[in-house]
C-alpha cells in the first residue's frame, strides 16, 4: 500500500529543496527527503516506539516487527506496550500486511 503525499513547504525550504539535484548528493528530491525520513526516525526512539506501538495495537505488525522498528528485544518490546497501556495479542492473527511492513522498514532502513 503505497499512498502519494503532497506537500507545498514553506519559500525558504523550496529554494533549498530546488538545489538537490544540482548538487549530486542524491539522485532527486524523493531520494533526499526518504533519506530526511529516515534521518528523524533514526534519531527519534520516541518516534519509532511511537509508531511500532500503534501499528502494533491497530494488529498492523507483529510483535516481532514492532521490536525491529523500534531497534529492541521482543522482551523490551513487551514492557513498552506495556509501559503504553497495550495489551498484548498473545496469539492472535496479525492481518498480512508485508506490504505496509516493507514500506514502514524501508523508510526506516533508509532504503
Amino acid at each position: 500500500m503505497s499512498e502519494a503525499i503532497r506537500f507545498t513547504p514553506p519559500p525558504h525550504i523550496a529554494k533549498e529543496l530546488d538545489v538537490i539535484d544540482e548538487l549530486g548528493l542524491y539522485k532527486d528530491k524523493k531520494d533526499f527527503i526518504l533519506d530526511a525520513i529516515n534521518t528523524m526516525l533514526s534519531a527519534n526512539r520516541n518516534l519509532r516506539i511511537a509508531i511500532a506501538c500503534k501499528l502494533y495495537e491497530k494488529e498492523e505488525i507483529s510483535l516481532g516487527k514492532a521490536a525491529e522498528i523500534v531497534d529492541t528485544s521482543i522482551e523490551e518490546m513487551k514492557k513498552i506496550l506495556s509501559d503504553h497501556g497495550i495489551k498484548r495479542k498473545a496469539g492472535a492473527s496479525i492481518p498480512k500486511t508485508k506490504g505496509r511492513t516493507k514500506a514502514v522498514l524501508k523508510i526506516l532502513r533508509g532504503n
